[in-house]
């Protein structure tokens, strides 16, 4: 039976030397030559007859390579699942050569590899820290502004014949003009334009005039942030295929032929039920109440995704852990390809930060025994294609996104990291001291701004986008 062999460097760095006797792999050996004789199909021998020697001699060597490999996978494998340390990486061969082997007569051989460990710690700094929570008070104007957009986002276009104001879309009947006359066969363009894409010359021409009123403008400075091939193809209709160029001047008059503007729906039932649900509002009162609390929620989340950042990074200050970074080093030139100029110890260094956090992250995990389904890690993909498309759900079409998906590594890793980050965070705020500051939405913006700045590029996203730093998550996995 094959034997491991564990011989420990230091506390973060261990050697196993894998052997195998030839007994152990040897009737794998013989049983694998009598299957390749079974099907070997070779010029002047029936079928099933090859005498071994000529297959040991044609097929033995794969053969041996192939089971050799399969057992110290496998074997390793087992060892370390039932090991008392967690590891870094993968074990790396020590003085890997290539393997000689006498198919005729058989060996016992011996394998060595490396292997880095995950520090033995306790995390520190739970129960002496103090964290700020900002208590966010909504201000009535937020909420009013907020009923204001509702209304509008269930309004529907409409013409007026009132001023023009901000929002607006105008119709203009335009004639090209010589001088102070329509030009003798000049270019006469029927086109809209909104309110706000105009310049702020244009908007003193109009704002005063009304559906009937003309006035005269530039065409190349009609509206903001267009340029010609803009204004060829949507102000003046040309045919962006014509062989010969249209030469026209810049001296256009219009006519205001129609103004539509966005009308607000009106505050009653209806609008509650399409806007919050059938049945769940019934007055105006109650509307603001329920805006009132999707905006809080906001702010909240929000405070809660820079408390979470704090406490990343004062556990992380707290958790100077060691690593087995010569091991690292090896791992990364053995398993990936640096670009050019950069050196293993670079990789290992950009990655010792991310590779802190996930240490803890996963100790933590431990303690309070945090678990991530299959079914959470889904759901966490599905929430991901819901936000692409505004929130709402395609049924069918996202069911096949999620499965398809769901097969992607990186894409899985990054799902149970967000599900992770987010069932741990719930853990860490009942436990660690939090002191409730309360704050105005323009404070909480200004200091979750700051505190980014400070930490940039560190500090992690809200636990509902958190990825940790892939590097080290990966090494850790």
């Amino acid at each position: 039976m094959p034997t491991i062999v564990r011989e420990d460097h230091d506390d973060l760095n261990v050697t196993l030397t894998l052997n195998l006797a030839k007994e152990d792999y040897a009737p794998t050996f013989n049983a694998k030559l009598k299957e390749y004789r079974k099907n070997a199909n070779l010029k002047g021998f029936r079928k099933g007859q090859v005498p071994l020697t000529v297959v040991r001699k044609m097929f033995g060597k794969n053969a041996l390579v192939e089971i050799i490999n399969d057992m110290i996978s496998k074997e390793i494998a087992a060892y370390l699942e039932k090991a008392d340390f967690d590891i870094l990486g993968q074990p790396l061969p020590v003085d890997q050569k290539e393997l000689s082997l006498n198919t005729k007569e058989l060996e016992d051989y011996s394998f060595k590899f490396d292997v880095g460990l995950v520090p033995n710690f306790e995390v520190k700094g739970l129960d002496t820290n103090a964290f700020n929570w900002y208590d966010t008070s909504i201000p009535d104007s937020m909420i009013e502004d907020d009923l204001k957009d509702a209304l509008k986002k269930l309004g529907k276009q409409g013409p007026t014949e009132e001023g023009i104001e901000e929002g607006d879309v105008i119709k203009l009947s335009a004639v090209e003009l010589s001088g102070p006359i329509p030009k003798d066969g000049g270019l006469t363009p029927e086109f809209s334009v909104s309110f706000d894409e105009l310049t702020e010359d244009t908007v003193k021409a109009v704002s005063a005039k009304k559906v009937g009123d003309t006035f005269r403008f530039d065409i190349t400075s009609l509206a903001k942030d267009k340029d010609k091939v803009f204004i060829e193809k949507y102000f003046l209709g040309l045919n962006e295929e014509a062989t010969e160029p249209v030469v026209y001047g810049n001296d256009f008059e219009a006519t205001i032929k129609e103004v539509t503007r966005l009308i607000p729906a009106t505050l009653n039932q209806d609008f509650f039920d399409g806007y919050f649900g059938p049945g769940n509002v019934s007055s105006e009162e109650e509307a603001k109440e329920k805006l009132k609390s999707n905006i809080k929620r906001y702010y909240d989340n929000q405070a809660d995704g820079m408390l979470f950042g704090v406490i990343v990074e004062q556990l992380k200050e707290d958790n100077q852990l060691a690593l087995p970074e010569d091991f690292l080093g090896r791992w990364i030139k053995h398993t990936r390809n640096l670009p050019e100029g950069k050196t293993a110890e670079d990789a290992v260094a950009e990655m010792k930060d991310g590779l802190q956090w996930s240490m803890i992250r996963d100790k933590l995990a431990e303690k309070y025994d945090i678990k991530v389904e299959e079914a959470e890690i889904k759901q966490a993909i599905r929430g991901q294609i819901l936000s692409y498309f505004g929130g709402q759900d395609y049924g069918g079409m996202v069911d096949n996104m999620v499965e398809k998906l769901s097969q992607d590594e990186q894409q899985v890793n990054n799902a149970y990291s967000q599900v992770l980050a987010e069932k741990l965070f719930r853990e860490l705020k009942e436990v660690v001291t939090i002191n409730a500051v309360p704050t105005t939405t323009d404070e909480l913006e200004e200091i979750i701004k700051a505190e980014r700045e400070k930490n940039e590029p560190k500090i992690e996203e809200a636990p509902a986008t958190a990825e940790l730093a892939e590097e080290g998550q990966e090494v850790t996995e």
